[in-house]
C-alpha cells in the first residue's frame, strides 16, 4: 500500500506501509561524478514528489549472490523485485517508521534509529536482502513501548569500493570508497531522520561480518558518528586491513585481468572508469584482496589485540570511539567461522589435516610448545580424516578470530558509566536441513535478530529470536539490556540453545565453560600471544 509523507526538507515521498510501519525505499543518501570519486552528500531530491515505494539499485556485485547467502543460513525467503547494479547509483537507503494506530507518521515523535551495515566480505551484499528486512523488529519495538526506526545502507564494494594504487590516489581517488560511503550515508541520517521521527542524536550502528568489522572501524573516526555500535560476528581483528603494497600488487593483477597493463596511468584510469559494469566483477578473480587498505585516514593503522585489550591508545591505532561512544555490544556465535568453509577451506582437501598441522608448526616455530597444545586442544594430527579436520579447524578459527576478539574489546573499552561494553553469545543451532544443522554458524545470528525466519521455527526457536531481538530495542533506546561488562569478569548474555530449554540467560561470571566456549584459545594467547595465535589461521587460510 502506497504511503505519502512530506518531510520537512526532502520534500513528498511515496513510500510502502507494511504490517504497521512505512518503509521509504531507495532513498539516494550520495551521488557520484564517477565509479571510483568520492561520495557527495544529497540534501535535495528536486521539485515533485520522490518515489520511495521500490529498492534503488545495489552498488557492483555478482547478481544472485542473495542465494548464497540463503545457502549459508540453510533457508530462503522470497526475494523481492530490486534493478540491477550500478556503478554510480548504488548509493542509496531504506527507512523502516513505526506509525501511530491512525496510521501516520509522527514526524516529531524523536525516535532512537538503527542503522545496518551489511557483511559479504565486501565483495558483495545489498541493503535490499529480505532477511535485513526492519518491519518486523520495528514492530517489536513498537509492542514493547520502545519504538526505533531501522535503516540499511549500501555502500561500494569490490573492484570500485576497495580497490586503490598510487596512481589513482594521484588522480584525487582515496582508499577505502566503501568506508567513505558509510560515514557520508551516517551524515545523511544524522541531517534527514528528523524529519521522519527520528532523533539524529540516537543513532546505533550495527553490522554483521563485514559489516561488524565496518561498524568498529567507525570506532576509528576522531569525529563522533554515532551514540551506540553494536557489531555481530566479526570486529576490526576478524582480518586485518591490507598495507598500500599488497594494495598496489592488487591493483596490477587487477591491470592485469584487464589487460590495461601496457597503457599509460591517464589511459588505464579512463579505461578503468567506462570498463562495463559487469566486467568489474566478471573478469576479476576473486583471489584479489579488495579489502580495507591501512591509508592513515579511515584505517589509520594495522590493529592487534595488544592494542584493542589496552585501555591505553595506541598511536598507531588509535580508537577515539572509546571516548565518544556510549555504548558498544558486541556478540559471537557458536561456530561463526563456518562461514570460512565455503570461502577456501573446503578447497584445502584432501588431506587438509597435514596441511595444517604443517602450517601451525611452521607459524608458531619460536613457540613449539603452544604448537602441539592447539594441535591437541583441538584433536588435529596428520591422520585426521578431512571431516573431522575441517569442523576442527573452524572451531579454532572461531575462537581465535570471532571469540578472542570480543574478549579483547571488552577489555579495552573504558567500563564505565559513561562508555558501557556489552558482550553476548549466540549458542542457538541452526534449525534447518543443510551442512551446518543444530550449529549457531555465520549469519543465523542476523536471521534471528531480524525475524524475517519465524514462520520457520519452531515456538523455542522464536522466543530465542524474540529475546534477541527485545535486547537490541532496549540497546538502541539506550537502555542496559544486561549488566555492562566491569572489571576482569566477562559477564555476558546467552541466547540458546533452546534444545536445552535455553532462550536467553545472563551469566555473570562469563567462564566460557558457562556460556558454551572453548577455554583452549585463552590458555594459547597466553602461551605465544593472541596475535601469533591469529597468525596461524590467516597464514593457513591464505596457503602459508
Amino acid at each position: 500500500m502506497s504511503t505519502t509523507f512530506e518531510h520537512e526538507h526532502l520534500g513528498q515521498l511515496s513510500g510502502v506501509g507494511i504490517d504497521g510501519t512505512v518503509q521509504f525505499r531507495g532513498l539516494k543518501y550520495a551521488s557520484l561524478e564517477n565509479r571510483f570519486a568520492p561520495p557527495q552528500l544529497v540534501t535535495s531530491y528536486g521539485i515533485g514528489p520522490t518515489n520511495a515505494s521500490k529498492y534503488g539499485p545495489p552498488p557492483v556485485s555478482p547478481p544472485g549472490a542473495v542465494n548464497n547467502e540463503f545457502g549459508f543460513i540453510q533457508h530462503t525467503l522470497p526475494i523481492p523485485d530490486v534493478p540491477t547494479h550500478s556503478d554510480i547509483e548504488g548509493l542509496n537507503l531504506n527507512i523502516t517508521v513505526p506509525v501511530g494506530v491512525d496510521g501516520t507518521i509522527d514526524s516529531g515523535a524523536k525516535l532512537p534509529a538503527y542503522v545496518f551495515i551489511h557483511g559479504g566480505g565486501f565483495a558483495v551484499g545489498s541493503s535490499w536482502y529480505p532477511h535485513y528486512n526492519a518491519t518486523p523488529l520495528v514492530r517489536i519495538s513498537v509492542a514493547k513501548g520502545k519504538p526505533i526506526i531501522g535503516i540499511t545502507i549500501n555502500y561500494r564494494l569490490g573492484v570500485t569500493g576497495f580497490m586503490t594504487s598510487e596512481e589513482l590516489r594521484q588522480a584525487g581517488y582515496k582508499s577505502n570508497n566503501g568506508f567513505h560511503d558509510q560515514r557520508t550515508a551516517l551524515e545523511w541520517v544524522k541531517r534527514f531522520i528528523g524529519g521522519f521521527g527520528g532523533d539524529p542524536d540516537e543513532i546505533t550502528v550495527c553490522g554483521e561480518s563485514a559489516g561488524a568489522l565496518s561498524s568498529t572501524m567507525l570506532l576509528l573516526s576522531k569525529e563522533p558518528l554515532m551514540k551506540r555500535c553494536m557489531s555481530t560476528g566479526g570486529a576490526v581483528l576478524l582480518f586485518k586491513p591490507i598495507p598500500l603494497t599488497a594494495a598496489e600488487s592488487a591493483y596490477q593483477s587487477v591491470i592485469q585481468a584487464f589487460e590495461l597493463a601496457d597503457k599509460s596511468p591517464e589511459d588505464r584510469i579512463n579505461a578503468l572508469l567506462t570498463i562495463p559494469v559487469d566486467e568489474l566483477w566478471q573478469k576479476v578473480p576473486r583471489t584479489i584482496p579488495l579489502i580495507p587498505v591501512i591509508d592513515g585516514d579511515t584505517v589509520p593503522g594495522e590493529p592487534n589485540f595488544v592494542t584493542v585489550a589496552s585501555q591505553d591508545d595506541d598511536p598507531n591505532f588509535p580508537i577515539p570511539g572509546r571516548k565518544w561512544c556510549a555504548s558498544l555490544m558486541i556478540g559471537e556465535s557458536q561456530l561463526d567461522a563456518n562461514i570460512i568453509a565455503w570461502m577456501g577451506l573446503d578447497a584445502r582437501n584432501p588431506g587438509i589435516a597435514s596441511k595444517f598441522v604443517e602450517s601451525v608448526n611452521k607459524t608458531l616455530s619460536s613457540h613449539p610448545e603452544a604448537a602441539s597444545t592447539l594441535l591437541s586442544s583441538y584433536k588435529i594430527s596428520e591422520s585426521t580424516n578431512d571431516d573431522e579436520a575441517v569442523l576442527s579447524i573452524l572451531k579454532f578459527a572461531t575462537d581465535i578470530s570471532f571469540y578472542a576478539p570480543a574478549l579483547a574489546f571488552a577489555k579495552g573499552w573504558p567500563q564505565t558509566k559513561e562508555n558501557k561494553f556489552f558482550l553476548y553469545h549466540f549458542n542457538e543451532g541452526n534449525p534447518w536441513e543443510g551442512r551446518f544443522k543444530g550449529e549457531a554458524g555465520h549469519i543465523l545470528d542476523v536471521a534471528f535478530l531480524f525475524q524475517n525466519f519465524n514462520e520457520f521455527m519452531n515456538e523455542e526457536q522464536k522466543a530465542v529470536a524474540r529475546a534477541y531481538a527485545e535486547d537490541f530495542v532496549e540497546f538502541v533506546n539506550g537502555s542496559d539490556p544486561w549488566p555492562p561488562v566491569e572489571g576482569g569478569k566477562m559477564g555476558a548474555r546467552v541466547y540458546g540453545p533452546s534444545s536445552a530449554g535455553i532462550s536467553a540467560k545472563y551469566v555473570a561470571s562469563g567462564n566460557p565453560e558457562e556460556v558454551g566456549r572453548r577455554t583452549h584459545v585463552l590458555k594459547l594467547g597466553e602461551m605465544a600471544g593472541f596475535d601469533s595465535i591469529l597468525d596461524v589461521f590467516q597464514n593457513f587460510f591464505r596457503g602459508g
